[in-house]
């Protein structure tokens, strides 16, 4: 992590709270590094005490309700439970982002007592206000003890009353989302969830991303890529004529309308012919990313809808690195227009419950 930003850190959560202690800014540094999978012995456990937590909580009226996510470095924040009062999210999705983020993390020692380091600095330049004899004592000692996971001090928690769970920053940005989703799930048995946007946006990324939260299906639109045989001159003067989304609508929304076991294949671009058959169980979140996934004969099936937009310049970077020169050329001369033209034809962004700039 680099010093600049690991001293910012420090002195914003002093700031934030000047009753913390040295074992506060350890833990805070902890936590940054390992985030917080020392507390898990078994999902169901975890989530149980997450509920018993958020129960035991107060909610004083006078009070200014905390903030919702506070940004504790190396993509890691902390989610301070009060803020979830008048939240659709539910604690088991926000479980989830606790467990998935615990299992990730890929903190060092080394890295670890590299930031140490730098409050070691913060304190004898005086950005911080503990004497760095105490410091030093407290951090060998600490050391000693084969650095183990610090609990706050007792003067912090009679200040803050802390009660948070560290999840990844990524969790921040589409924290409406889950909380949208959610929402849908008390009412809905399945929910069918699209992601549409522009190439080298992170649509797949964002699919996985969220499925690592509710183990649902995801559908790719790559998969029902056009077929030579279709490709008529009529057929591709179509705007977003180049997806078979006759044979999605056949073979993917008709099987998820059964609310049973079916199957579909998948298109194989170096063959250029059909392939294997996917079997899909059904579930309570299906995921359908991809360009063309909001193509209007599609659109009605979902109950979400999310666009992730990109600018041009870095779109064309992440191609070039992702598919090579060859490919890059034929997203930039060929595919990319379409996408474009379909984009603004339809309207498709308009459309969308929730719309990211990824750039």
């Amino acid at each position: 992590m680099n010093e600049a930003l690991v001293r910012k850190l420090l002195l914003e959560q002093y700031k934030r709270y000047p009753k913390m202690q040295i074992q506060d800014m350890v833990k805070l540094i902890f936590q940054s590094e390992f985030a917080g999978g020392h507390l898990i012995q078994s999902e169901e456990d975890s989530l149980r005490r997450l509920q018993a937590e958020f129960e035991s909580l107060s909610f004083n009226e006078g009070h200014q309700s905390p903030l919702l996510f506070e940004e504790i470095g190396n993509g890691l924040c902390r989610l301070n439970l009060r803020a979830l009062k008048d939240s659709d999210i539910n604690l088991r999705t926000v479980n989830r982002f606790f467990v998935c983020t615990a299992n990730q993390a890929a903190g060092s020692i080394q890295s670890f007592e590299a930031e140490l380091d730098i409050f070691r600095k913060c304190c004898r330049d005086k950005e911080l206000p503990y004497l760095p004899g105490e410091v030093e004592a407290y951090l060998l000692h600490y050391k000693n003890q084969g650095f183990p996971a610090v609990s706050h001090s007792a003067s912090f928690r009679a200040h803050y009353q802390p009660a948070y769970r560290i999840v990844k920053s990524g969790h921040v940005k589409y924290f409406k989302v889950f909380c949208e989703i959610d929402a849908l799930l008390k009412t809905h048995e399945s929910i069918n969830l699209a992601i549409d946007g522009n190439s080298g946006a992170g649509k797949s990324s964002l699919a996985a991303f969220i499925n690592e939260i509710y183990d649902g299906n995801i559908f790719h639109m790559d998969d029902f890529f056009l077929r030579p045989e279709l490709k008529t001159e009529s057929r591709m003067k179509e705007v977003g004529g180049n997806v078979d989304y006759v044979r999605f609508k056949e073979e993917v929304v008709a099987g998820l309308k059964t609310g049973r076991e079916f199957q579909y294949r998948i298109y194989d671009c170096r063959r250029r012919t059909l392939g294997n058959s996917i079997r899909v169980v059904p579930k309570k979140l299906n995921i359908i990313e991809g360009s063309y996934s909001m193509h209007p004969t599609l659109a009605d099936y979902y109950n979400l809808k999310i666009f992730l937009r990109i600018d041009a310049k870095e779109q064309s970077r992440r191609i070039l690195q992702r598919n090579g020169p060859v490919m890059h050329r034929s997203f930039i001369e060929e595919w990319i227009p379409k996408e474009n033209q379909y984009f603004d034809r339809l309207k498709i962004e308009d459309q969308c419950d929730f719309v990211f700039i990824n750039n």
